[in-house]
């Protein structure tokens, strides 16, 4: 481990262990300095040569561990593992399934992901792609997500972060949600803002970024 990434790692026991569960969190809900640079990752990135990617310039990782209601990412328990080994800050992500009751998408989550102090808080990933229709209106749908970022909370005791696309916030999550840290993309070398001018606290700015220890192209995230 890093003597860099060891002092992070240190920080953020202490940020856990001493800070209220639910302070308000935007524009400093983690302990990242601007510029701090991440990666998340998936199945779908393969299999990580680990010792190569101890020389990635990243400070941070996000995991998939689930999606919908029982779906979970063959190799997050691998990813997990090796990450929290080798002493990097480290969370883990959900992508959330429109059409699937809320309660049972964050029991799925929570059975897979055993984050407690030192972790990143838990992600969600809510966008249009890869999606299916909700299966209720659309006070019934945010209902739902509302069930899901509940539990998430009492379970892990800090605000999951939202990880969305600007057409997402635009139709789903303007005027709500502003308590919650916010993940934007916005591929490119503008930063992106939601439709009511917030700034994310992290930007995912490409997805066709290159590290060493990953064959193909992977997601890359800045904090501004």
């Amino acid at each position: 481990m890093s003597l860099f990434r060891s002092i992070c790692f240190t920080f953020m026991l202490c940020v856990a262990a001493c800070s209220p569960a639910s302070d308000p969190v935007s524009g400093g809900f983690i302990p990242f300095q601007a510029g701090f640079t991440g990666v998340d990752l998936s199945h779908h990135n393969g299999r990580v040569q680990w010792d190569e990617f101890e020389a990635a310039p990243v400070d941070f990782l996000y995991l998939k561990a689930t999606e919908g209601s029982d779906w979970k990412d063959p190799r997050f328990l691998d990813h997990w593992r090796e990450a929290k080994t080798r002493g990097w800050l480290v969370g883990a992500y959900h992508f959330y399934r429109l059409c699937r009751p809320g309660e049972e998408q964050a029991k799925n989550f929570i059975q897979s992901v055993e984050v407690r102090a030192g972790g990143l808080p838990p992600a969600v990933d809510l966008e249009y792609a890869h999606n299916c229709e909700p299966r209720g209106s659309t006070a019934e749908t945010l209902a739902e997500l509302d069930t899901f970022l509940t539990a998430l909370e009492a379970e892990y005791g800090v605000r999951p972060v939202i990880y969305t696309t600007p057409e997402f916030h635009t139709d789903w999550l303007a005027g709500n949600y502003d308590e919650y840290p916010l993940w934007l993309r916005g591929l490119g070398e503008t930063m992106p803002r939601t439709i009511n001018g917030r700034v994310p606290d992290i930007w995912q700015y490409t997805m066709s970024g290159r590290v060493p220890g990953i064959e193909g192209q992977v997601d890359m995230n800045r904090v501004p």
